[in-house]
């Protein structure tokens, strides 16, 4: 405890801290703008209550007609109990993507300003037993994880209930869909938090840390969307080559809050709970991975 402590001291007694947070604040009232955008889209029914325009042939008018029915499902099956709480998981959990990003380079920060700062030293004499200290580094960025994810969660909720009322539709809190997307983004954070400390490890360069884990972060993401598409489109034509995707962190973090999917299209993925099985797997394996080194590696 002692450990924690003094690891939360070091995190508060910091600017990074509420520069990390403004800049989170920043994306979710973003994130919050673009959800509410599309999910007024999904449930507006503006278009199905038009009359087909004069002078259009019949054909044109048939092909009308069916664009409105066609409207009619799809706006219907959005404000039904399953369509609204899917919507609502999506706002609720706004700014999850650059959120995840900004804990992840705070916990990278964490590490590697004890060797930016030559503090490592110091810290490993007033603690031989190394293990520990990065046990306190992990339980103190998984504390500022879930702190982040409780000041965004509470916006978005806030946020999205208002919006929902203007819309005259149930805000869906009360549904498992919107409750397990806000629950599952929690463990999200805690575990892009042990995915900072990870690589911090890995990669001791204060800068260099960052700038990697950030454009991988970012541009690979996307870059990881683009080489399934071409794989799926030229080479292997299988459904599994998309449902791979849930291997990838990043990918995995939206699928686990039901946002992948919108990007796949209509591939059949795995469960939520297999994305938040791969989160865990890959926050295992750098987590250990950066124990071991730490314990070995010459910090002098």
């Amino acid at each position: 405890m002692r450990l924690i402590r003094a690891e939360l001291i070091k995190l508060r007694t910091t600017n990074m801290w509420w520069i990390f947070l403004l800049c989170s604040l920043a994306f979710t009232g973003i994130a919050l703008l673009l959800n509410a955008a599309q999910a007024d889209s999904q449930l507006n029914d503006s278009f199905v209550t038009q009359e087909p325009p004069p002078g259009m042939s019949d054909a044109d008018r048939a092909q009308f007609e069916e664009y409105q029915r066609q409207e009619q499902e799809r706006i219907a099956a959005a404000h039904s109990g399953a369509g609204l709480a899917k919507i609502a998981a999506n706002v609720y959990t706004s700014g999850q993507f650059f959120g995840l990003m900004l804990v992840m380079l705070m916990a990278i920060l964490l590490i590697t300003n004890e060797f930016y700062h030559q503090t490592a030293t110091a810290t490993f004499l007033a603690t031989p037993k190394r293990t520990k200290v990065i046990v306190a580094k992990l339980v103190t960025a998984s504390i500022m994880g879930f702190g982040f994810w409780l000041l965004t969660t509470v916006i978005s909720v806030i946020v999205g209930m208002l919006f929902f009322s203007s819309e005259g539709v149930g805000n869906s809190l009360s549904h498992w869909t919107a409750q397990q997307a806000i629950l599952l983004n929690l463990l999200v954070y805690v575990l892009w938090a042990i995915f900072g400390i990870g690589i911090g490890v890995l990669l001791r360069s204060q800068l260099g840390a960052t700038i990697t884990a950030a454009v991988v972060y970012t541009i690979g993401t996307y870059a990881a969307l683009i080489v399934l598409a071409l794989i799926h489109e030229y080479l292997i034509k299988e459904d599994w080559v998309f449902e791979s995707a849930v291997y990838i962190p990043p990918l995995a973090s939206q699928h686990v809050v039901g946002s992948l999917a919108s990007q796949l299209g209509d591939t059949d993925l795995p469960p939520r709970w297999a994305g938040a099985v791969v989160l865990i797997a890959w926050a295992v394996i750098l987590g250990t991975i950066g124990t071991l080194i730490t314990r070995k590696r010459d910090v002098a």
